[in-house]
């Protein structure tokens, strides 16, 4: 079947003097990368915008040390870097090209039509790129939540993503935030010989019960239902006042409570949003404007790497055949409300001819 050719761009295409893309996707995690990956092997240029420095999204941001074991085909797990660098390794080699540190502002619409297709032009905080078909892939939350009450010590000692330091052993550190990325941390750091004391605000931590478990089995110090009052200097360390009345010294602090929302950028795109402010989309994850797709944790409530790969994949397959294809989505639509009408019909004579 034509959707599943593989195949790759010439390698000898100049990508600096192309007219436009055919795909250009937002965002280099693994929604995005899935996606690349899938047109480009399909023959189509494709142009990743990535508004941090490096590929691999939140795998790669907040769990880099952590090894992540429900992926398949990794028996042993596999951390955020390997998985993040592998998955890139792949793309540069399937000749997909990539701008990172440039952050999308708007996509909008040009008279300019090219094979039947009318071209969107992606702008970016450092320039433009036309294109025929956008894939958003940035994820639904952008930014780290941060605590004002440790930002206003100015500490190098706060971080709000697991610090790479290799060895935690003998390390006095609090962890922030009672959610599975937070309870995740903990475990990493008591792996790695850390003494943790975690810092919940609720009574009862919103992780899976079987990682608060481990936790605690590790000697992991929990403490419930109370948040940071004040943060001060004590000499090397931070000492941190608890609103419960407790003070808990550290040689550091990693805060994970969670991310900022990105709806104002979504609202800036003109399509439909959620009551959540997540994108809308249809069955074919196409947002309420044509041509412009949206996959992963912008729009999904299962916010698994698996879960962004199969839709990365999914998406870029409906951009490809709406390429190869003009209007070849509008046709497939057609054709299911007519399958839903005539279901409904058959559904409605077998009502009527059920004995009263």
């Amino acid at each position: 079947m034509a959707d599943f050719k593989e195949t790759t761009p010439e390698k000898d295409i100049d990508f600096n003097s192309i007219p436009y893309w055919d795909v250009v996707i937002i965002g280099a995690g693994p929604a995005g990368l899935a996606a690349s990956l899938t047109t480009a092997h399909r023959g189509l240029t494709t142009l990743v915008i990535e508004a941090k420095d490096s590929p691999g999204g939140q795998p790669q941001f907040l769990y880099a040390e952590k090894r992540i074991i429900d992926i398949p085909g990794f028996p042993d797990g596999i951390t955020g870097a390997e998985l993040s660098a592998r998955v890139f390794r792949q793309a540069l080699d399937a000749l997909i090209q990539f701008r990172f540190e440039e952050e999308m502002v708007a996509i909008d619409d040009t008279e300019q039509v090219e094979k039947e297709d009318p071209l969107k032009r992606v702008v970016t905080n450092k320039g433009s790129y036309l294109c025929r078909k956008v894939i958003i892939a940035v994820g639904l939350l952008h930014f780290p939540r941060k605590l004002p009450v440790l930002d206003a010590i100015q500490s190098r000692k706060v971080y709000y993503k697991t610090p790479n330091i290799g060895n935690y052993d003998g390390q006095m550190v609090v962890v922030v935030g009672g959610g599975d990325t937070a309870l995740d941390t903990a475990v990493m750091i008591l792996e790695r010989n850390g003494h943790v004391d975690q810092i919940i605000r609720e009574d009862v931590p919103e992780g899976k019960a079987d990682t608060l478990a481990r936790v605690r089995n590790s000697g992991g110090v929990l403490h419930t239902g109370c948040e940071i009052s004040t943060a001060e200097f004590a000499g090397d360390m931070l000492a941190l006042k608890l609103t419960n009345g407790q003070t808990v010294n550290c040689n550091m602090v990693v805060v994970q409570i969670g991310f900022l929302s990105a709806k104002d950028t979504f609202k800036r795109l003109g399509v439909r949003l959620k009551a959540d402010g997540s994108i809308a989309v249809d069955p074919y994850y196409e947002t309420s404007r044509n041509g412009v797709f949206a996959v992963g944790d912008v729009h999904g409530d299962i916010k698994l790497i698996t879960v962004a790969w199969a839709e990365g994949i999914q998406a870029a397959i409906y951009a490809f055949k709406e390429i190869t294809s003009p209007y070849w989505l509008n046709e497939k639509r057609l054709l299911d409300q007519r399958i839903t009408l005539i279901s409904e019909k058959i559904s409605q004579v077998a009502e009527r001819k059920k004995p009263s």
